[in-house]
């Protein structure tokens, strides 16, 4: 009686649109925490070629979900200020209090659509994306988005797995989730499977928009992209030359 009333509550609370990033918060949390890849080693590496950032350095983690790099940077480095961005209001909270019960005081946390960024966090030095193209609509113009946001001479880094059987694992279960709780009678936004890039697909991407230089390599079952972009001066020479 009680799992029925429980899934007669989950349908009645559904919209139409709904998202399983939003109704299932709890679930991609965990996955987050434990089945994800760690980066942090690699971003700081390939952001920064140092051990830190420079101070007052801003990073923002798009599709934060609970708000991993942007928590893990912040109290790693207490000197620079990180925001966290995600369409989902659950996420979003989960993220906040994750930074609250760490008493992180240079960590913010935006509910926004990533291709339509707030004006408010700007200016950024670094962005931070992972697992994110696997689900967004228009690829192409997240990527005009980040390129527009990032600083003259700021760098994003970009990591995205290769395989889509792996991949597909926690989508598919947030969809079994659905059915079992909504009898599969809710229109989620999400697609029932993941896309992935293959190399070609990958670099086609990352090229699309007019970097100052794209360094792309694969690191275990994710192929990464870290991109500057140019200074004033730089852009300025180009033109002259064309």
């Amino acid at each position: 009686m009680a799992t029925d009333q429980r899934m007669a509550e989950d349908l009645a609370e559904c919209s139409p649109g709904d998202s399983l990033f939003e109704r299932y918060s709890w679930f991609y949390a965990l996955c987050r925490e434990h089945l994800f890849q760690d980066h942090s080693v690699e971003i700081t590496s390939l952001l920064w070629n140092s051990p830190a950032p420079p101070p007052d350095a801003h990073l923002v983690e798009l599709g934060c979900g609970p708000g991993f790099y942007a928590c893990r940077f912040a109290e790693t480095f207490p000197h620079m200020r990180t925001t966290g961005v995600d369409l989902s209001h659950n996420l979003i909270a989960r993220a906040r209090a994750r930074a609250a019960h760490r008493k992180l005081t240079n960590c913010a946390f935006h509910q926004a659509d990533v291709h339509n960024l707030p004006a408010s966090m700007e200016p950024v030095d670094n962005i931070v994306i992972s697992r994110l193209f696997l689900i967004v609509p228009e690829r192409e113009e997240l990527m005009r988005e980040v390129f527009r946001v990032l600083r003259p001479g700021g760098r994003c880094f970009i990591a995205e797995p290769v395989s889509a059987v792996r991949t597909q694992l926690p989508l598919s279960a947030m969809w079994l989730l659905a059915k079992i709780t909504s009898f599969g009678r809710v229109p989620y936004v999400e697609p029932h499977k993941v896309k992935t890039m293959d190399t070609a697909e990958f670099e086609a991407l990352m090229r699309s928009q007019p970097w100052a230089h794209v360094q792309l390599q694969h690191r275990g079952r994710y192929q990464i992209a870290v991109c500057d972009k140019p200074l004033p001066s730089a852009v300025a020479e180009e033109r002259a030359v064309a």
